[in-house]
């Protein structure tokens, strides 16, 4: 049985994996499935800000964001062992990354659900501008998200992906969710 106000009660947990490019809303998306479902977020960049000054993080260190990684992980096997399903935002471009997490999900008895956001590249464009004048969230380097862009393997039917888009309904796509 599933009861938002409490979580899954009697049931396998989730851990909901988002894919998607910077810009494409996946930390939106995120956190409305989080707030939606009532389970928790674990994403990579709100780790970096939590740990940064603690740490000393640096931005362009790729071993930190690796250990960063690694501490996410941690969390999600941690939550779905205790049987909540949780949401991960990271950018989980190639299959790989997302077999190995669905792996984790496999070791702590929990299921996977994997959510694609397809955004098309005139919009990533137009919300990396907009940024730049808002700062609503971190810059990116142009070179990292055009090698995030290179590197997606979009998932494909035998991962089952939920796809979201701009023109996506959200309360629909919300309750279409496996839970």
């Amino acid at each position: 049985m599933f009861c938002r106000e409490y979580g899954n009660i009697g049931r396998m947990p989730i851990l909901y994996i988002m894919v998607g490019v910077g810009f494409s809303g996946k930390s939106t998306l995120a956190k409305n499935i989080s707030e939606y479902l009532k389970i928790p977020l674990v994403s990579q960049d709100a780790l970096f800000f939590e740990k940064e000054k603690e740490l000393n993080l640096d931005l362009d260190d790729e071993k930190q964001w690796e250990m960063l990684l690694n501490m996410c992980k941690q969390r999600i096997v941690k939550l779905l062992r205790e049987g909540k399903s949780v949401v991960y935002d990271n950018v989980n471009l190639r299959r790989d990354h997302r077999d190995e997490l669905r792996e984790i999900a496999q070791e702590a008895s929990a299921q996977t659900v994997v959510i694609y956001l397809d955004t098309p590249e005139e919009t990533l464009n137009q919300r990396q501008d907009n940024n730049k004048v808002t700062k609503e969230r971190h810059d990116v380097k142009q070179e990292y998200l055009d090698d995030a862009k290179a590197q997606l393997e979009i998932p494909t039917a035998d991962e089952n992906p939920y796809h979201f888009t701009p023109e996506t309904d959200l309360n629909t796509f919300l309750q279409q969710l496996p839970v």
